[in-house]
């Protein structure tokens, strides 16, 4: 879903929440957004891509650029967290 897209999904309130995930095959973070259903919405290019951003202050400034929602960070090591 390219940015205008999920704006479009701000401004109609159907997003709960992004979700920022490390990539692992880029070394940076994918943003996910999260509707009231449970589906995630990657940002992606134009050509369906997902964009990664090289640091996690980067993706959340993303976020905050297509408008104001909770940010939930996925933790690497939650299997070590157990």
């Amino acid at each position: 879903m390219v940015l205008s897209e999920c704006r479009q999904l701000m401004a109609d309130n159907a997003i709960v929440e992004a979700r920022l995930v490390h990539d692992f095959l880029s070394a940076g973070w994918s943003i996910h957004f999260i509707d009231l259903e449970g589906n995630e919405y990657p940002i992606t290019d134009t050509y369906g891509i997902p964009c990664s951003y090289d640091s996690l202050k980067q993706a959340e400034d993303m976020v905050h650029q297509v408008g104001n929602c909770p940010i939930r960070i996925d933790s690497l090591f939650r299997f070590a967290e157990r």
